[in-house]
């Protein structure tokens, strides 16, 4: 018995669609799949600079107070410093903004403060905290927001 060759190729056609679909099927999931990678790369590399970027600007901001807290030929000892810690306010709002605005970073003004250590601390443990806090955004998608602190303590007069 032998069988036509009309009825062996039409029994093979049901197995040519079964195997396109299958095949379509795994090639979209892989799609899917590279299109989902390469968005979370850009994703990470995004929030990787912005940090970058808020990080260097607390950093700056922080450098500025220090130049505040210690000018050149000014008495360096605690009192001192603790009378330029409270003048700190407007001119770091000033220096703030400066920074911000000769730089092409998409980060918002940081806020530089500065804190006296409590009063019942032993003279030679006073110190003085400098914070600067800095938020850099990309289209209101992602926000980053970094944090520096710096620990200051006046020199002794000898």
């Amino acid at each position: 018995m032998s069988l036509s060759k009309h009825t062996s190729i039409s029994k093979q056609q049901g197995n040519v669609y079964i195997i396109a679909i299958f095949v379509i099927v795994v090639l979209g999931m892989l799609t899917l799949n590279l299109t989902r990678i390469a968005w979370s790369n850009q994703d990470t590399l995004t929030r990787e600079v912005l940090g970058t970027q808020a990080s260097l600007l607390a950093q700056s901001g922080n450098e500025w107070a220090l130049t505040h807290l210690f000018p050149l030929n000014e008495a360096d000892d605690f009192a001192s410093l603790k009378g330029r810690c409270g003048s700190l306010g407007t001119s770091a709002v000033d220096a703030a903004n400066a920074l911000v605005a000769n730089s092409d970073i998409p980060c918002s003004s940081p806020i530089i403060s500065c804190e006296v250590s409590p009063e019942n601390i032993p003279d030679d443990l006073k110190h003085l905290k400098v914070t600067t806090r800095a938020k850099c955004n990309e289209s209101n998608v992602f926000e980053v927001e970094r944090e520096e602190t710096v620990w200051v303590r006046g020199v002794k007069g000898e």
